[in-house]
């Protein structure tokens, strides 16, 4: 969440930057918009990987969850149980 919102306040100071000098409508849009992805590459990284390690972190937790079979959903292992019908 805090990089998403370093991320737009990045956005936000580009694009008040850009029609301050005069490239207002589309084009300071457009250059906000670019500018901003450079300069997050460069200033967020830190936060980006963070963001990407919660993420993988979560996930790898779901499908050790989905792996356990008494942890599976009442759905998912009546979908199993009709793959395996259908596969005899």
């Amino acid at each position: 969440m805090r990089y998403t919102v370093l991320r737009l306040g990045i956005f936000a100071l580009c694009l008040v930057l850009f029609n301050a000098l005069g490239a207002k409508s589309w084009l300071g849009l457009l250059l906000a918009a670019v500018v901003s992805v450079l300069v997050s590459l460069l200033l967020l990284r830190r936060q980006r990987e963070e963001m990407a390690a919660a993420l993988q972190r979560r996930i790898d937790g779901r499908l050790d969850q989905a792996q356990d079979p008494a942890a599976r959903s009442r759905f998912r292992r009546g979908v199993e149980a009709d793959n395996e019908a259908e596969d005899r």
